[in-house]
């Protein structure tokens, strides 16, 4: 890419300065912004950034011209962020000028709003991440993996002809038990939960300008229960004994319990057995997942931090285990990175940095299709045995 050096001047860039903020687009390096916020996190698919500029500039007597759906790159100093498209260019005209302002998404805006395109839309003995690299490759996103993340076998996998390739790979990656998200390069990285660990972290009184924790016992339950899923029809309402006999019969084979000890009131979930599964080892996976999960989403820090940068100089990054020391704390805790989001206003550049526990995103333990489709299959035959006249179970792709 050419870098038009005159552009550069007129916007006032130095590559002395570590945060500031440029954009690569149509043969031009433009910096020199009023208002930036790029924000990334686990959750924010695309990675997106909105920049605001005045159009003309006095100086180099330039107009900027930038369409929408022009490919571009925005960096933070040297540290590439997002690799995109321009998806909205607004003006903005008044008697001081025009104040041009950008809309920036990382490549997978594409795999987010258009429809999944295959070869075959029935696949067989593959892993999670050819999927998802197979989805992704007719939109120009390339899909990588680390720590082993996506290698789960998957022997049989249906996509709906309605869905984007995003939902196909949402699926694909609990079935593989990982998460997904953008790259600075435009690519998508298949990654376990807190891959990596910040070096530092936040300290109040130190980087850490402004925080606020929020705990909710909403979604919690003091006890989550795996249960066959058998009809009982009651005719006459059953007393206290009668109850808790049929509660064991539907439980008790399953031996899949798990309990929140912060939720002091009784608060019981019931959650239904899939079917085909042997030994009831995903049933009992479920159950922790299910209370580790809801306890990590009802804990949230949201601080705003005076870098855009931990000890070492490496960028605030999600998926990252950073410690938190709080001044009522008697010693830090490890958190995880959901969400950054960088800005640079009047007021100076900040880090609004959103933390979770990391039990927070892992995928939810589930069966995979093969073995569905055989207890159903197995079903389907015990019924056929039984008689003619009676409704086979109908069998649906996953």
């Amino acid at each position: 890419m050419t870098v038009l050096s005159d552009v550069s001047d007129f916007v006032g860039w130095s590559g002395e300065d570590q945060d500031e903020v440029s954009i690569h687009v149509a043969g031009m390096t433009i910096s020199g912004w009023q208002n930036v916020s790029i924000r990334i996190g686990l959750e924010v698919m695309p990675s997106t950034a909105h920049l605001a500029f005045t159009e003309y500039q006095p100086d180099g007597q330039y107009m900027l011209s930038v369409d929408p759906g022009m490919r571009c790159q925005i960096s933070i100093g040297k540290d590439l962020v997002i690799t995109g498209y321009v998806s909205v260019v607004e003006t903005n005209t008044d008697a001081a000028g025009n104040l041009m302002f950008m809309e920036i998404d990382s490549l997978s805006i594409d795999l987010i709003e258009c429809s999944a395109e295959f070869a075959t839309y029935q696949m067989s003995s593959t892993n999670a991440l050819a999927i998802c690299q197979q989805v992704s490759r007719p939109r120009g996103v390339t899909v990588t993996s680390t720590q082993g993340a996506g290698n789960t076998d998957i022997q049989q996998f249906s996509v709906i002809l309605s869905e984007t390739a995003y939902e196909v790979m949402e699926r694909v990656c609990r079935l593989a038990g990982c998460i997904f998200y953008d790259q600075p390069d435009g690519s998508v990285l298949l990654s376990p939960v807190g891959a990596t660990q910040a070096s530092g972290g936040f300290t109040e009184g130190e980087n850490i300008e402004q925080i606020s924790t929020r705990r909710s016992m909403r979604g919690r339950f003091s006890e989550v229960r795996a249960v066959i899923q058998n009809p009982v029809v009651l005719f006459t309402p059953p007393d206290g004994d009668d109850y808790v006999s049929q509660m064991d019969a539907v439980s008790a084979p399953v031996n899949a319990v798990a309990t929140d000890p912060g939720v002091t009131r009784s608060r019981p979930l019931l959650i239904p057995v899939e079917l085909g599964d042997a030994d009831y080892a995903v049933a009992k996976q479920r159950v922790q997942w299910e209370v580790a999960r809801r306890y990590g989403r009802s804990q949230v820090i949201d601080l705003i931090c005076d870098s855009w940068r931990d000890k070492s100089g490496k960028l605030w990054t999600k998926n990252t285990l950073v410690p938190v020391k709080r001044k009522s704390w008697a010693a830090a805790e490890m958190w995880l990175i959901a969400e950054v989001e960088f800005s640079r206003g009047e007021d100076g550049s900040r880090a609004h940095v959103t933390l979770m526990p990391p039990e927070t995103f892992k995928p939810e333990p589930i069966l995979l299709p093969m073995q569905s489709n055989e207890a159903v299959a197995a079903a389907n035959s015990s019924v056929g045995d039984a008689g003619a006249d009676r409704t086979p179970v109908q069998q649906e792709d996953i």
